[in-house]
């Protein structure tokens, strides 16, 4: 959330989800006293000049309803517990929630699939993405790639690499779209950075759970984590990296994610000589193949024929 757009979306979306989430007593109907108070002030100030703007903006009561309101739902947060502990224990970061709370009975082991979970290849999952599928070069392709929740996640598994067992989840991941909660304590949490971007660093497991479109809890797929975690996102997509790594690794890691350009195109022209028992053509000392004049090339490829001896203008 660099700008402040991002800022104000998010106290509207937490504002939204901590007035869900608190249970306040039932207090007396203040209406009536308050709409007079409201309007013996209006009356009283009727013959006053409004100064521009603000003074059209004092003279409406309305307004002064809102913002009534609005200082009477912050104070209630304050004043009650319960909406102090959902102030200080939840926040949101790059689709993810973080809770500092007990979370739901997880699954035995820590293999619990996500929604939808099965594998494919590298190339069609990047078909059924909206997002782009980051690889780590230290770490070339995956051992098993699999998509879930309808597209909405993609997971890359390294097995036997010098760091140990890793996962990286990759999900177009904003504020107002969840896509995991994460339940930890927050004093295993730091804040890092990653590529010049902010980033999470969570050392040791925390639970984990993932979240529907909907916004339901999907609890078949609580699972503890393994090791620690980095979470890190770019601007269209966000990664959450999960292993038995420390945080020099799992930064050299996250600073090798890139698009993996295409493969390189083989030279077909070598293995089919090969097999027909041709040698390849000499080379000149700048690597381009020594053509005769009376052989010409095809497909960029020298034509060579057996021969005892090499013809004249092959020579030396």
């Amino acid at each position: 959330m660099a700008d402040s757009a991002g800022w104000v979306s998010a106290a509207e979306t937490e504002l939204r989800a901590l007035g869900r989430e608190l249970h306040v007593p039932p207090a007396n109907d203040q209406t009536a006293a308050v709409r007079q108070r409201l309007e013996g002030r209006a009356v009283s100030r009727r013959d006053v000049p409004a100064l521009g703007p603000i003074g059209r903006f004092r003279m409406r009561p309305g307004w002064r309803a809102v913002l009534v309101a609005v200082v009477a739902l912050l104070a209630v947060l304050i004043a009650i517990p319960q909406g102090r502990a959902v102030i200080s224990h939840v926040f949101r970061f790059v689709g993810i929630e973080f809770r500092q709370a007990p979370g739901p009975v997880r699954s035995p082991g820590n293999n619990a699939p996500l929604p939808g979970q099965r594998r494919t290849s590298l190339e069609k999952a990047r078909r059924e993405v909206s997002f782009p599928i980051l690889v780590p070069g230290v770490l070339s392709l995956p051992d098993q790639v699999e998509v879930s929740g309808g597209g909405r996640v993609v997971s890359l598994i390294y097995r036997r690499t010098r760091y140990g067992n890793v996962r990286m989840d990759e999900f177009a991941g904003h504020i107002n779209q969840l896509v995991f909660r994460k339940f930890v304590q927050f004093s295993k949490m730091t804040e890092i950075e990653v590529n010049g971007r902010q980033g999470i660093w969570i050392k040791g497991p925390q639970e984990l759970i993932y979240v529907t479109r909907k916004g339901a809890l999907a609890s078949a797929s609580a699972r503890l984590t393994t090791g620690n975690t980095l979470i890190w996102g770019t601007r269209q997509v966000a990664l959450r990296l999960e292993g038995n790594i420390g945080k020099s690794a799992a930064l050299a890691i996250a600073d090798s994610v890139r698009l993996p350009g295409p493969a390189p195109r083989r030279n077909l022209a070598t293995p089919m000589r090969r097999r027909a028992g041709i040698s390849p053509p000499p080379m000149h000392r700048g690597g381009a193949p020594r053509t005769c004049g009376n052989l010409p090339a095809i497909g960029g490829v020298a034509r060579v024929t057996r021969v005892r001896r090499s013809p004249p203008c092959c020579a030396g």
